[in-house]
């Protein structure tokens, strides 16, 4: 299956991951703030299925921030209503999109601790949500997309030089520019129709091709 993510859909993913991983968030202005949270979104587009010998695409081509998901360090709970509600909203005015996938950040202290966890890959809990929400939140879609952005500071600047990484299960990029140094990592999920069953997808390809012109490339 090939994730494709479009080139205005990479600001939301970055600055989303930013945001919640670098800045205080109150729930008033006295209040104690929290930094390095997990963040949650949406992403939104259009799904090919699986034909002519060409494996099945979901194309990404805008995605939101569900602001009302509740947000911690290590985990990240999106509100259903608030999906739904999004969904329908869509679906009146705007035709041509559909739901076709989810986004959430995994923050790091450091470099050393994403290495040591291998950070950019999907947790234990990952596992169980992706299908939750395919068949919660998209059962009328056969496939869908679970993006993961894992997000670090870095002693020292870097250039922004993307090099790929790459699993049984997932595909994916990392990119390291100024004190930071960023992951995006491509899951899907598949529907077997005869079974009514929803279960993570192997043999997944991540294009962000437009990513290839803004950053450089390692060879």
């Amino acid at each position: 299956m090939l994730v494709v993510i479009e080139d205005h859909v990479i600001p939301s993913l970055l600055t989303s991951a930013m945001e919640a991983y670098e800045f205080e968030h109150k729930t008033h202005s006295r209040g104690k703030g929290k930094r390095k949270l997990e963040t949650f979104g949406l992403l939104w587009g259009y799904v090919i299925p699986e034909k002519n010998g060409k494996p099945a695409k979901v194309v990404a081509t805008n995605a939101t921030i569900e602001t009302s998901a509740l947000r911690h360090e290590e985990w990240v709970r999106p509100e259903p209503e608030s999906i739904q509600a999004k969904k329908e909203l869509i679906n009146s005015y705007w035709p041509h999109l559909e739901l076709v996938g989810s986004f959430h950040s995994h923050p790091y202290d450091e470099l050393d601790d994403v290495i040591s966890a291998r950070g950019w890959q999907c947790s234990d809990g990952d596992r169980k949500f992706f299908p939750w929400f395919h068949e919660v939140i998209c059962p009328e879609q056969p496939n869908i997309a679970h993006v993961i952005v894992t997000v670090t500071q870095l002693k020292k600047s870097s250039k922004a030089i993307i090099n790929r990484i790459e699993s049984k299960e997932a595909d994916g990029i990392s990119v390291s520019t100024g004190y930071r140094k960023f992951w995006i990592n491509a899951y899907a999920t598949q529907q077997d129709m005869d079974l009514n069953d929803f279960y993570l997808a192997e043999n997944v390809s991540l294009d962000v091709s437009a990513m290839h012109k803004r950053f450089l490339t390692f060879d």
